[in-house]
C-alpha cells in the first residue's frame, strides 16, 4: 500500500525546486496534495498533472492567508495530515546592506508566513487526532553565512519553532521537524561550474544531491516511517554541515 494513502497534504512553495519534487512524490504515495504558490495558474497546472490535488495561490506571510490555505485544504479533502513548509526566499546582503525593509520581508517569508501556517494547521490536527509538520531550514540557520544574516536568522528562528511546537504540540499526536537541504537545484544550477564543483567538494561525500534526495526524505519524515521521531533536523546536504 502507498505510504501516504488516504492523507491529505499540503506542501508551500512547490511550484518549482524542492518543493514541486516532495508534491509529487508524496502523490505518487497516495497523498492528496495542495500545490502552492505565488500564481494561481501554475499552481492550477501543476496540480492537475497530479492524481489528486488542489491548486492554491497566496502569500503567506499576509494575514489571513495562511488560513485560508489550511481551510481551502480541509474544505476540498476533509481533512488535514502533512504540511510541508518549504515556502522562503533568500535576499542576500552583507549586514550593513541589510535595509530595514529587506530584513521584514525575509522574516515575513522565511519565518512568520511558515509560523502561520503551522499555526492553522495545528488548530485542525489536533481535532482531527494529529498530523506532521516539516519545516525546510538551513545549514545557514544553523552556523550562518557571509551575506545571509536576514536569511540565516529566518531559518534559525524557524528550527526554533520546530523544537518548540515539538514540545507543545506532541501530546496532540502531532510531530513537527526540520529538514536541512543543500542540493542541487534550478537556483544553483545557474552558479559558475567551478563555484559548483567548489561546493560540492567542501562535502564528505564529495558530490551534490539532487531535489529528488531532499524528496525522499520528506517522505520519510512525514509517513509512519518516523512515526517515533520529532524535534529532530534530518540533513540532507552530504554532510555539508559537518564543516
Amino acid at each position: 500500500m502507498p505510504e501516504l494513502s488516504s492523507r491529505v497534504a499540503i506542501v508551500t512553495g512547490s511550484t518549482r525546486g524542492i518543493g514541486r519534487a516532495i508534491a509529487e512524490r508524496f502523490a505518487a504515495e497516495g497523498a492528496s496534495v495542495v500545490v502552492h504558490g505565488r500564481d494561481q495558474t501554475t499552481c492550477d497546472a501543476i496540480a492537475e498533472g497530479l492524481p489528486s490535488a488542489l491548486g492554491h495561490a497566496c502569500d503567506i506571510a499576509t494575514p489571513g492567508a495562511a488560513d485560508a490555505l489550511v481551510a481551502a485544504a480541509v474544505e476540498r479533502f476533509g481533512h488535514l495530515d502533512v504540511v510541508v513548509n518549504n515556502a522562503g526566499a533568500a535576499i542576500d546582503n552583507f549586514i550593513t546592506g541589510v535595509t530595514d525593509e529587506r530584513w521584514d520581508a525575509t522574516l515575513a517569508v522565511n519565518l512568520t508566513g511558515p509560523f502561520a501556517v503551522l499555526r492553522a494547521a495545528a488548530r485542525v490536527m489536533k481535532d482531527g487526532g494529529g498530523g506532521v509538520v516539516l519545516n525546510v531550514i538551513s545549514w545557514a540557520g544553523e552556523r550562518g553565512n557571509v551575506g545571509q544574516v536576514a536569511y540565516s536568522a529566518s531559518k534559525a528562528g524557524l528550527h526554533a519553532v520546530t523544537l518548540s511546537a515539538a514540545k507543545e504540540l506532541g501530546k496532540f499526536s502531532i510531530r513537527v521537524n526540520s529538514l536541512s537541504p543543500a542540493v542541487q537545484t534550478d537556483m544553483t544550477q545557474v552558479m559558475d561550474e567551478r563555484l559548483q564543483k567548489a561546493a560540492a567538494s567542501r562535502r564528505p561525500l564529495k558530490h551534490t544531491g539532487g531535489v529528488d534526495d531532499v524528496a525522499e526524505a520528506a517522505l520519510f519524515l512525514c509517513s509512519d516511517r518516523s512515526r517515533f521521531v520529532t524535534g529532530d533536523t534530518l540533513h540532507v546536504d552530504g554532510g555539508l554541515h559537518l564543516n
